[in-house]
């Protein structure tokens, strides 16, 4: 956001400018909080904005969210929700949280009952984790204090693209186009295939997803073939 009117907001988007005024008894909300007016956001918060079209046909706000930097928000009517990712090594791990460590430090989320943990399959347990696991954590993020909230969990995921060079009852050999060398795709009767199992030939190209094995090898839960290179 650039600048604040009483009734309107100028933001910078890609280098555009936009003036968005605001719709008839619009929702206004920032960092947790319901305002009663713009003059309580800041020049340089990052805006989100739902809108609707006016009786003259004219867009106009009916929903403005400043979150923090880099999160997303969900922009539900009276409900309106500042969404993360917490993201990194595990390097904690209790019952009801987690802790994360990244190049810009360590961040806890809160882990509720039946949150759902994906490791290779999907649990709703913590106790299936790893100290060093790589874990990405969506997040709901709660006021005061910025606490997280886990919406879902995963942990280790691996994805290889590009040709098939090889093809056993129980894994695939994959030729990147990503990076250099091959990558060991294993299956097994939990791995997913889109269109079939018969599908994944010789000389198609595929992506897999799953769980990172190591340097190079994964376990599929998806094959998905993309067709001819």
């Amino acid at each position: 956001m650039v600048s604040i009117q009483p009734d309107s907001l100028t933001l910078k988007f890609n280098d555009k400018i936009t003036t968005l005024h605001l719709a008839p008894g619009a929702e206004i909300w920032r960092r947790g909080k319901d305002l009663d007016n713009l003059q309580q956001f800041v020049v340089g918060d990052e805006i989100y904005t739902r809108c609707t079209r006016a009786a003259d046909g004219s867009v106009v706000a009916s929903i403005v969210a400043a979150v923090e930097e880099n999160d997303a928000v969900d922009l539900k009517p009276h409900n309106v929700v500042e969404i993360t990712v917490c993201a990194g090594r595990l390097i904690a791990i209790a019952k009801d949280s987690l802790t994360l460590k990244n190049d810009q430090g360590s961040c806890t989320a809160r882990i509720p009952a039946k949150t759902a943990i994906w490791r290779g399959e999907t649990f709703h347990d913590t106790s299936v984790l790893r100290l060093g696991d790589e874990v990405g954590i969506r997040c709901t993020v709660g006021y005061p204090g910025r606490v997280l909230t886990a919406e879902t969990v995963e942990a280790n995921v691996a994805k290889a693209e590009g040709t098939v060079v090889g093809v056993r009852a129980d894994r695939i050999l994959v030729k990147e186009d990503r990076v250099l060398g091959r990558t060991t795709v294993l299956l097994d009767a939990r791995t997913k295939f889109d269109p079939s199992r018969e599908a994944v030939q010789t000389g198609v190209a595929v992506m897999a997803i799953g769980l990172d094995l190591g340097p190079n090898s994964l376990r599929a839960t998806t094959v998905m073939v993309e067709g001819r290179p």
